[in-house]
């Protein structure tokens, strides 16, 4: 598959049917699923804060009294409407997707 041009959706449908096809315990597949969720989940939060105002969010944890679900929301629209935020999630969630590709190729994921 084109990498470059194929979504997330595509190719995390792709790396499951390839698991599916593997021959692997349920057991092995599920804690295999479990490793990839975490890395997806581990490099999205860091992309996020990188575009987030420092002093709104400084303030946010400094101000337990404003912290409430609407005030994270309202913290979380700056980052999530830039443009360049999103193009740098992308390659970033694309880069998870080329290294579990590139591993299970290789047969190395354990």
């Amino acid at each position: 598959m084109n990498t470059k041009q194929a979504t997330f959706e595509d190719r995390l449908t792709d790396i499951v049917v390839q698991i599916e096809k593997s021959g692997w315990t349920d057991e092995d597949k599920n804690a295999l699923y479990a490793k990839i969720s975490e890395y997806l989940h581990s490099v999205v939060l860091p992309v996020i804060l990188k575009f987030t105002p420092v002093e709104e969010l400084k303030d946010l944890a400094n101000n337990p009294a404003k912290d409430s679900v609407d005030a994270f929301v309202e913290l979380m629209k700056k980052p999530l409407s830039n443009p360049k935020m999103s193009e740098e999630l992308n390659a970033t969630i694309h880069g998870v997707l080329d290294d579990v590709e590139t591993a299970l190729s290789k047969g190395v994921i354990s």
